[in-house]
């Protein structure tokens, strides 16, 4: 399978996030009209010494994944050398180097972004996966460490010269983290220096905004990240074609579908909070949404009980909407 070619059929995809990308969130996203999907990010070591039961859970995919995405978080050669030998041979499509996290436990280890200071250093340790591995290898950068080093041209022409398949660019710093404006004009320049085929990512938060990123940037493909959080149908292009009635009952079937997933995924020790997590994210739009998560996260009734009263709010915040449209 060659990575321009796959990119043809899935130009806006799920980016990969801790903590949110996990195998239910990933077929909920695909459901809803999602190009291939990427696991969230897989610490090297753990996968080939620790081989805990999160990393596992991490790990596993199911075949209505494929192709799937499997991103390699670490800094040194050794073992994200050998953990991408372990991902091909558990059925990875693509392998991804994740050079982009900007949380400060991650790069003061050396890894995510703070890989981006070194370029000698990391198109060895780019060399070194390339030669061991088939399956075609990309890396999410960002813009540069800060902003007195933005390099993400002079290193995205690196991991060009190392091999690597291609490159989602995230445009802002590591110092950014989420904080202020992406420069979209980084994710074009990077364009306009490698062959590759180049993914933006950064303030997408609708299919309209993911067309005027490719649209400004040229990029191939769109990733977005926290815009699909507690809003899978982000893909959904059709979905605005829909009635405002048709659309909340839609949603309303999502949400239930993804609730299945995640009861069928986590074991029992992770399930409440998972579920309370989810429904706080769908709770987000919601009128009082700031008090209706509080309500999620702080109530000591049954699970089952939790998600009857999510719904119940659900559904009073449709009625208000529609009276609110009504009045309009």
């Amino acid at each position: 399978m060659k990575f321009n070619d796959l990119l043809e059929k899935n130009i806006i995809r799920l980016a990969p996030m801790a903590g949110v990308s996990n195998a239910p969130f990933r077929t909920i996203c695909l459901d809803n009209g999602s190009g291939f999907v990427t696991t969230e990010e897989i610490d090297s070591i753990s996968l080939v010494y620790n081989k805990s039961d999160r990393t596992k859970l991490i790990t596993a995919f199911s075949e209505y994944e494929n192709p799937i995405a499997m991103q390699l978080l670490g800094c040194d050669s050794e073992s994200l050398t050998e953990s991408s030998k372990i991902l091909q041979d558990l059925g990875a499509s693509i392998i991804d180097i994740n050079m982009g996290c900007p949380v400060p436990k991650i790069t003061k280890k050396g890894k995510g972004a703070a890989l981006m200071k070194d370029i000698v250093g990391t198109a060895k340790l780019i060399n070194s996966i390339r030669n061991a591995t088939k399956i075609p290898l990309t890396v999410k950068i960002r813009s540069g460490w800060d902003e007195n080093n933005i390099n993400a041209v002079e290193f995205s022409k690196m991991l060009e010269s190392e091999g690597v398949d291609g490159i989602t660019v995230h445009p802002r710093s590591r110092s950014q983290r989420y904080e202020g404006n992406s420069k979209w004009s980084i994710i074009k320049q990077v364009v306009e220096s490698v062959e590759i085929p180049v993914t933006g990512n950064g303030d997408v938060k609708s299919y309209d905004d993911a067309k005027r990123m490719i649209e400004f940037t040229k990029c191939k493909s769109v990733m977005i990240g926290r815009g699909a959080i507690g809003n899978p149908w982000v893909f959904n292009n059709s979905l605005e074609k829909l009635s405002y009635e048709e659309k909340d009952l839609y949603k309303k079937k999502t949400i239930i579908n993804h609730l299945q997933q995640i009861k069928n995924y986590f074991p029992k020790k992770n399930l409440d909070m998972q579920i309370k997590k989810n429904l706080s994210y769908y709770a987000k739009g919601f009128y009082n949404s700031r008090e209706i998560r509080q309500k999620i996260f702080r109530s000591s009734d049954s699970i089952e009980n939790v998600i009857e009263l999510f719904f119940k709010l659900f559904d009073r915040n449709v009625e208000k909407n529609k009276l609110e449209k009504i009045s309009v």
